[in-house]
C-alpha cells in the first residue's frame, strides 16, 4: 500500500469521532475566535469564491459560508465528506459544495478561487510542495491563502524515537479543544507515515516561506503564536496556577500551531 492510502485510510478511520469534535467546535466558541482571526485578513466574503482544503468535519466551510462566501469543499477521504455533508446539513446550510479531492492534484481550473484556508493537511501530504503550488495556481490574482498548521511531523518523529506516544502529551491539550483520544494502533500508524514524510525533516513556517516564494507569491506575514489565540481554555486561564498554565504551554511548544497568510500578486 502507498504512503497516500496509508495516509487516508488513517484519516477515515478517524472520521466519525474528529467530526463530532468539529461540530462541537461549531457550537461553541471556537467558532467565533477562528471568525474574528479569518475576518482580520479578510472581512467579508461577499462576492468572493472560497475553497476549503481538508474540509475534516466541514468546520471552515461553516464559518465561510456565514461570511458570506460561495463555498467550495474538498477532501480526500470519503468519509471526511460524508461527515461534512451531514454536519453542514444538520446545521442549515445547504449551498457548500463538498468535492473529493486530492489536495495536491486540484481539478479546478486556473485562478478559481478569490481565498484558500486549510488546517492541519500540509504537514500530512506526501508532496506538500506540489499542494502549495496547485493552490497557488488556482488562486487569483489578489488572492489570499490562510494556511493553519505546526511541525506535527516533526514533533511526531522525534517523540517515537524518544519512545513517547502522543497519549502522554494530551493530557496537557486545553480541555476547550474538542479533541479525541487516539487508539495506540492509531497511534503507531501516524508515526509511522510520519517518519516517511519529507515534510518532517524541516522546521516550518520556514520551509512554507520558502516554497510560496518559490511559487512567485511575495507578500507572506507569519504568526508563530496563533495558538495562544485558538486553544484558549478559560476555565484553566481563570485559575491562579500560573506555574501550570506556562508547564502546559512550555510541553507543546514543538508543535505550536502557526498561521501563514500569503497574497498572490
Amino acid at each position: 500500500m502507498d504512503i497516500q492510502h496509508i495516509i487516508n485510510d488513517y484519516w477515515s478511520e478517524r472520521s466519525n469521532e474528529f467530526s463530532k469534535c468539529r461540530l462541537k467546535d461549531l457550537q461553541g466558541f471556537q467558532r467565533k475566535i477562528w471568525t474574528a482571526i479569518i475576518r482580520e485578513k479578510i472581512p467579508s466574503g461577499r462576492g468572493l469564491h472560497a475553497l476549503d482544503v481538508g474540509t475534516g468535519g466541514g468546520f471552515y466551510a461553516v464559518l465561510l459560508c456565514d461570511m458570506g462566501f460561495e463555498v467550495t469543499a474538498i477532501d480526500y477521504s470519503d468519509k471526511m465528506i460524508d461527515n461534512a455533508r451531514e454536519n453542514s446539513k444538520n446545521l442549515g446550510y445547504k449551498n457548500i459544495k463538498f468535492i473529493k479531492m486530492d489536495a495536491q492534484n486540484l481539478e479546478f481550473k486556473d485562478e478559481s478561487f478569490d481565498f484558500i484556508i486549510s488546517r492541519n493537511v500540509t504537514w500530512t501530504l506526501p508532496d506538500p510542495e506540489k499542494a502549495y503550488k496547485e493552490w497557488c495556481r488556482v488562486l487569483k490574482s489578489k488572492g489570499k491563502i490562510m494556511n493553519f498548521d505546526a511541525n506535527y511531523g516533526q514533533t511526531f518523529k522525534l517523540a517515537d524515537e524518544k519512545g513517547e506516544t502522543y497519549r502522554e502529551m494530551q493530557k496537557w491539550v486545553p480541555s476547550s479543544y474538542n479533541r479525541t483520544l487516539q487508539s495506540e494502533d492509531l497511534i503507531r500508524r501516524r508515526n509511522d507515515f510520519a517518519k516517511q514524510l519529507y515534510i518532517s525533516n524541516y522546521v516550518r513556517p520556514q520551509w512554507d516561506v520558502d516554497i510560496l516564494i518559490k511559487n512567485g507569491i511575495r507578500k507572506i506575514d507569519i504568526d508563530t503564536d496563533i495558538s495562544s489565540r485558538v486553544y484558549v481554555d478559560i476555565q484553566y486561564a481563570q485559575g491562579k496556577n500560573e506555574g501550570e498554565i506556562q508547564k502546559k504551554r512550555d510541553f507543546g511548544s514543538d508543535s505550536e500551531m502557526f498561521m501563514v497568510y500569503a497574497v498572490k500578486k
